[in-house]
């Protein structure tokens, strides 16, 4: 929802910090929850919080609004922690990135097809909350062909997944990315003369998204994670220096395309990676540590107004700091198993020689 339909009220002030509060408190609570109780009753819980959450929005009133606001960052973290669980389970380690970007493509390419329906067809506020509901509602679909059981393991504390070395060394550039990733808009001008770029640059930035994240994916499962998120994370420092050193409304689309590939990238591999290094047990832990920490983060930058340092003495700072986070993963070790890396190239070597074989015997 957008905060300013609320003029002169507390909604624009309240609304970011009570969203992002309850997401990042709700995530916590779902990750809880998700080993005591049954899977499939949470998630039926959470997908019908959030279809309720979306219809609140229809009432015009500044109390419901705040209340609609909780609501609807109760029904953002709630049940993620223990839905990306299931990509643990139902996922091998050499497959786990791959599926990941496969559901990030369809992620957002229903976004995509949402957004275009609203916009072609000039439809109002009713309308958009209206195709929200329905699109939330085909959730049920898959706990119409899914029993949602998960085998129970044994439950750590938050203390043991806290002081996890692997999984900080991995979790520092992801928290480190949506600091610059959150603070870089306040480089980009909100002038006229940079609007139908960053419109344009937004539209090819969520075909990014869904596009790199599949492309992403395959490649962390062939390659491993280190390389995807070391990558990820020049490119995005190599665009943050071209929209500081040469601002303009091209940079501007530029980067918005750029930090869509490296979106992609990221939500792929750290779809895998949690699932990759967590106990069994205690996947959902790690999954909510992942997603409390970005919300807590928007939640601090929401709440700053104004910056005083000007695009080009933030492009360095933010830079910088994105090349130093790549020391971190250099020191983890990567969580793609080396065999599985060399039995998925042996078994393609194997694949090309017998496909030679074969052609050679066809011509003979």
């Amino acid at each position: 929802m957008s905060f300013q339909n609320y003029p002169n009220t507390l909604v624009p002030y309240l609304g970011p910090v009570l969203f992002y509060t309850f997401g990042a408190f709700s995530a916590v609570i779902g990750s809880l929850l998700g080993q005591k109780i049954n899977s499939r009753k949470l998630l039926l819980f959470w997908i019908t919080l959030g279809i309720i959450a979306t219809a609140s929005l229809a009432v015009s009133n500044e109390l419901v609004a705040i209340l609609s606001i909780i609501l609807l960052g109760f029904s953002l973290g709630l049940g993620l922690p223990c839905c990306m669980a299931f990509v643990t389970q139902y996922t091998t380690v050499e497959e786990r990135a791959r599926v990941s970007g496969i559901v990030i493509l369809q992620t957002f390419i229903m976004a995509f097809i949402a957004t275009a329906v609203v916009t072609m067809l000039g439809i109002g506020l009713l309308g958009v909350i209206i195709i929200s509901i329905a699109v939330r509602a085909t959730s049920y679909l898959a706990l119409a062909v899914d029993d949602c059981v998960r085998p129970q393991g044994k439950e750590r504390s938050w203390s043991k997944v806290v002081v996890n070395k692997e999984f900080a060394s991995y979790l520092l550039p992801w928290i480190i990315f949506n600091v610059v990733g959150s603070i870089a808009w306040w480089m980009i001008p909100s002038t006229s003369a940079y609007a139908s770029f960053v419109a344009i640059g937004t539209a090819v930035r969520l075909a990014c998204v869904a596009i790199f994240g599949l492309v992403a994916g395959v490649a962390a499962d062939y390659f491993g994670r280190k390389q995807s998120i070391i990558i990820g994370l020049i490119v995005l420092g190599i665009s943050f220096e071209l929209l500081g050193l040469a601002p303009s409304p091209t940079t501007v689309l530029i980067y918005l395309i750029m930090s869509g590939i490296v979106w992609g990238s990221f939500l792929a591999v750290y779809l895998a990676v949690p699932g990759d290094l967590a106990f069994s047990g205690s996947e959902e832990k790690f999954y909510a540590l992942g997603a409390v920490v970005p919300l807590i983060i928007e939640l601090g930058i929401s709440s700053i107004t104004t910056i005083h340092l000007s695009p080009s003495q933030l492009s360095p700072i933010l830079g910088i700091t994105l090349f130093l986070s790549i020391i971190p993963v250099l020191r983890a070790r990567e969580t793609l198993p080396e065999k599985k890396m060399e039995d998925r190239r042996f078994k393609e070597h194997l694949d090309r020689v017998g496909k030679l074989v074969k052609e050679s015997k066809e011509r003979s």
